[in-house]
């Protein structure tokens, strides 16, 4: 990833690190992040569809990784975050090794 600020906030349903989101590094009106936008808390695609659930991130869902996800995943991978391993790691170890890993990579 070329570019990548330090975020602390709510890691949201699809497992992007904001951080690295193009719309919370633009320079005019950037994403303040997920924790604090309704951009996030009304994807019907991610957030709202786990809700629904009653889980938090998409791993959690048995039919994870559904063909949804996966496209989104793929449409994501030029930005240098592959949502199947950012899925994967908060599994493994949870959202705060999460944000620790990509915030590490921050400038």
């Amino acid at each position: 990833m070329d570019h990548i600020k330090t975020y602390l906030g709510r890691v949201p349903a699809c497992g992007c690190f904001c951080g690295g989101c193009p719309n919370y590094l633009r320079e005019k009106k950037p994403c303040p992040g997920a924790a604090y936008t309704d951009r996030c808390e009304g994807c019907k695609s991610y957030h709202l569809c786990c809700q629904d659930k009653g889980i938090e991130h998409c791993w959690r869902c048995g039919e994870f990784p559904c063909r949804r996800f996966r496209g989104f995943r793929d449409r994501w991978l030029k930005y240098g975050q592959d949502f199947l391993e950012n899925q994967q790691l908060i599994k493994e170890q949870g959202v705060g090794a999460f944000l620790r890993f990509w915030n590490d990579q921050a400038e």
